[in-house]
């Protein structure tokens, strides 16, 4: 739920937040209501659309979940 504490802070909707990164509000949903998340560049470009930070966001979870799958890779 920091994805959504973060664009509300923001003062953007979803559509807004889904329009400026390039996505449908649906995907953009997915990655707020923690049904997906989203690949290492779509992360840094959903946290700077809402002024925040992947750290703040995900926070180590998706961190190491992105080092796994390049070490794997």
């Amino acid at each position: 739920m920091a994805l959504r504490a973060a664009r509300e802070a923001s003062g953007k909707t979803q559509a807004q937040v889904a329009k400026e990164i390039g996505i449908t509000e649906n995907a953009y949903q997915k990655y707020e209501y923690d049904q997906r998340e989203p690949r290492a560049r779509m992360a840094v470009r959903v946290a700077r659309a809402v002024n925040s930070t992947v750290e703040t966001i995900w926070g180590e979870e998706l961190s190491e979940q992105q080092q796994f799958t390049t070490k794997t890779q």
